[in-house]
């Protein structure tokens, strides 16, 4: 189904204007997930965490402040029928190496540190249960300004699963201290994963991401407690833009702490549940921050083309202290019936 994933992604980035040269775009989508996009594992479980159908594979656009980015993005994870945890990580990192050589300034330097990255969050994999079904998540970004490499490269790891982790990261790599602003005790909103991302330019982007407790009340109110006037108003963009106030609640909700080059960024994204559409949201914040839903139909559209059936599954936006609330991510996934 790998060649699947690349068709849709060629398929979008056509109807986006990329002008995009399709061969990188299916090498990196096969070599990311390894050929391997089946929705279940070898004993039957979800082969990956990311989707809640299981499927490996998620794709969004992104944009703000009227327009929308020339850009196809994607995540997807390595290794799914592999049953050990040691083996998916000695998967995915092997992955990540051969992946590197596809930015414009992807060296050995750059593949190191992604490994790095990955051997801070599992010092030694082989003694991680298998039950961690997850390890990494490798995010791609095609831009119309590199036709023939990728512009992104992105490792995701996860915090809960060896102990201490979220420490070693933040002690062994300074762009991740103190992006995780929520005290230890808290139970509310917790830290779950942590990102690294290189850019074209050899840039480097730190991120954590916390997750809060899903059907409690108090979680709107503890987003501004610690996030302050940027949790609130993204809040708040949700809720006009039709999301019942009163429910905010009861809604997937991660918050993204982002730190590179520049000043530290914010932002906070609405999942869907097993039973939510979020067409509508789409389309309202859409218009409001890509100016129009051209790129968030897109995604429907391609995957229709592609034989598949499509899914909004969350909504991210992105908040500046110079412009407010200035940039919409939207996720999805294609699901081909034989995945």
């Amino acid at each position: 189904m790998s060649g699947a994933a690349g068709e849709f992604l060629v398929d979008l980035a056509e109807r986006l204007t990329l002008r995009c040269d399709p061969a990188p775009m299916h090498a990196m989508v096969g070599r990311a997930c390894g050929g391997q996009l089946a929705a279940r594992g070898p004993d039957g479980h979800r082969a990956s965490m990311l989707t809640i159908s299981g499927i490996p594979f998620e794709a969004s656009v992104t944009g703000g402040r009227g327009k929308f980015t020339p850009a196809v993005r994607y995540i997807t994870e390595t290794a799914t029928q592999e049953t050990e945890f040691g083996s998916r990580i000695a998967a995915q990192l092997a992955a990540l190496r051969d992946l590197v050589a596809w930015l414009p300034n992807g060296d050995k330097t750059v593949a190191d540190m992604l490994q790095s990255f990955v051997a801070t969050l599992y010092p030694d994999p082989a003694k991680v249960a298998a039950r961690h079904r997850s390890a990494t998540w490798i995010g791609v970004v095609h831009h119309a300004a590199a036709p023939h490499h990728a512009a992104r490269l992105k490792v995701y790891g996860g915090l809960k699963i060896v102990p201490g982790a979220l420490r070693r990261l933040c002690s062994e790599w300074p762009g991740f201290a103190g992006l995780a602003s929520v005290p230890d005790h808290e139970k509310l909103i917790t830290p779950v994963g942590a990102a690294i991302e290189v850019d074209a330019r050899g840039d480097v982007n730190h991120k954590i991401y916390l997750k809060a407790r899903y059907d409690d009340v108090a979680v709107p109110m503890k987003l501004a407690q610690y996030f302050g006037d940027p949790a609130w108003e993204v809040l708040s963009e949700f809720v006009r833009c039709g999301v019942d106030a009163d429910e905010l609640h009861q809604h997937d909700l991660f918050v993204c702490c982002a730190r590179g080059a520049g000043a530290p960024g914010f932002g906070l994204s609405l999942g869907a549940r097993q039973r939510d559409d979020l067409t509508r949201l789409v389309c309202e914040l859409a218009s409001r921050h890509h100016g129009t839903t051209h790129a968030v139909d897109a995604l429907a559209r391609a995957a229709e083309s592609c034989g598949a059936t499509w899914r909004y599954s969350a909504v991210g936006l992105g908040f500046s202290v110079d412009h407010g609330v200035d940039k919409l991510n939207v996720y999805g996934t294609p699901t081909w019936s034989t995945a």
